[in-house]
């Protein structure tokens, strides 16, 4: 059996700096929400944390984004950029 990897960030912590990745993004209007954050599914050492989408005009979008947050080093990079 494998060992899983625990992340040193807490989920707190990769919750915060996911908001404060957000913050930092010109969104020209759009409004993102930090919804929920989990362990990565194929990278336990990660955080996956969802993000909702709000359009200029208020709408939900369909589809959130997905952020990555490197359970060790904290770094933010978007789900695109992981991959």
């Amino acid at each position: 059996m494998l060992k899983r990897r625990k992340p040193k960030v807490s989920l707190e912590d990769a919750m915060s700096l996911a908001k404060s990745y957000l913050s930092r993004q010109d969104l020209k209007g759009w409004r993102f929400e930090v919804a929920e954050a989990q362990r990565h599914p194929t990278d336990a050492a990660n955080w996956s944390v969802i993000v909702d989408r709000f359009s200029p005009e208020g709408g939900l979008v369909d589809g959130p984004q997905i952020l990555i947050v490197n359970g060790e080093t904290g770094d933010v990079r978007t789900f695109e950029e992981f991959y």
